[in-house]
């Protein structure tokens, strides 16, 4: 509940300020990059897309006055997608409203405090569901950890104050942690502090948002699909379930399939060759071009160092001040991720939310963000007709419900490719 104490307490030093600071790292630049090419969904959240998976007629040579060949009829299949519903909440007491409404500056700024707090929240997470494989996955057990703080493979994806489960990626059902609160993250160190400790785990546990993702009574899980799920050559885990409802390992279906160049789990130092061979491989499988590189900040880092190594020449001359070519040319984040850097002039975005040892190549114009009627995530009240902002309960509160439909969408899978087992130190 919003109270008075944790919301007037937090206002009461900005009454003299024109806004709230927010002190955590709110990036989305996958949401951003995808929400450039919208798309809106209809028939009930459903989106139909016919594919042809053989082409018509036959052409061969003959004898003279010879037998005409068989024609071959095209043959088509369907893709189909559904819209993941996400609702935001959050409620605020009448004595909050009253004590601000003493000020209607304080007033203002207590709702634009936790309408931004939520729209920020929304945002990550939406964000966080596009990177990973359809099960929301906010951080990942690189081993068993038993206690608290709980260490990760990447940078968490959630926030001090959520409610998580912690599930095993032996089953997707089993919950090694239920409910516990998040009561620390540290995204430098990769840890993740709880209000409980998890127990039983093992490499490649994860954490989401509580009964979620549960193969038992969630399924499908109630998250949209990512780039893992979608620019891959294997089906998601069946508590996601077959993306566009195609099964890649049916004959036929291969055009369903992304190129993944793997290292059978070993991490291997990334190359010229490697990101080459990434792109010659979208060329083959769906004769389309990689218009942008995806990865995390430590990737980039690695091209950096490595890769650009080459074209970094120093003059010899009198002692001086050292400046120009060394480190790179800092810059605000751009909302959507985009750094200075370039391979084979495709541009290249960091979301710092990346998961780790992970390289996503794909050309864009095959990859959709489908939504519903609104486009971003709004409150009811802009949505619907006469639905007030503030929502009476049974308590002395009102609620303030957002609302969103959302799915990643492709038309052709091959179009992108995954470069796995990339080393990042």
């Amino acid at each position: 509940m919003a109270s008075t104490t944790n919301v007037i307490e937090a206002l009461k030093y900005t009454y003299m300020g024109d806004r709230v600071a927010y002190l955590f790292n709110q990036e989305s630049p996958t949401f951003a990059v995808l929400g450039k090419t919208k798309k809106p969904m209809g028939g009930r959240g459903q989106f139909i897309l016919p594919i042809v998976v053989q082409n018509p007629g036959a052409f061969t040579g003959i004898t003279e006055g010879g037998a005409l060949p068989t024609a071959l009829q095209p043959d088509t299949t369907e893709a189909t997608f559904s819209l993941q519903e996400y609702v935001g909440l959050y409620d605020v007491s009448w004595k909050l409203i009253q004590d601000a409404r003493t000020s209607k500056f304080a007033f203002q700024q207590a709702i634009q405090m936790l309408d931004e707090g939520l729209r920020r929240r929304i945002m990550r997470n939406l964000n966080s569901d596009l990177l990973d494989n359809g099960k929301g996955r906010l951080a990942v057990l690189p081993a068993a950890d038993n206690s608290s703080p709980i260490t990760v493979n990447s940078i968490p994806r959630l926030e001090t104050g959520m409610v998580c489960d912690i599930m095993a990626v032996s089953d997707d059902d089993t919950k090694r942690a239920d409910s516990v609160t998040i009561n620390d993250v540290d995204p430098i160190a990769l840890t993740i502090t709880t209000s409980a400790n998890p127990s039983g785990t093992a490499a490649g546990d994860y954490f989401v948002i509580q009964d979620t993702t549960d193969a038992t009574s969630n399924t499908p899980a109630y998250h949209s699909n990512g780039w893992l799920s979608v620019v891959s050559n294997a089906n998601p885990a069946s508590v996601v379930g077959n993306y566009g409802g195609l099964n890649r390992s049916t004959a036929g279906n291969a055009m369903w399939s992304s190129p993944v160049l793997a290292n059978s789990g070993t991490n291997r130092p990334l190359t010229e060759d490697l990101l080459l061979q990434a792109q010659d491989a979208v060329r083959a499988k769906s004769g389309g071009k990689v218009k942008a590189w995806f990865s995390d900040m430590a990737i980039v880092r690695r091209y950096h160092t490595d890769i650009l190594a080459g074209e970094r020449y120093f003059a010899l001359s009198a002692p001086g001040t050292i400046a120009g070519g060394v480190g790179r040319k800092e810059k605000d984040p751009g909302e959507e991720g985009l750094t200075p850097y370039e391979f084979s002039g495709i541009p290249w975005y960091v979301d710092p939310y990346f998961n780790a040892n992970v390289i996503i190549g794909a050309d864009l114009d095959h990859f959709y963000l489908g939504v519903g009627e609104n486009e971003t995530p709004r409150p009811i009240s802009e949505i619907f007709e006469n639905v007030p902002f503030f929502r009476q309960t049974a308590n002395a509160t009102f609620e303030v419900a957002w609302y969103y439909q959302m799915e990643f969408l492709s038309d052709g899978p091959s179009y992108g490719v995954q470069i796995q087992d990339v080393a990042e130190s």
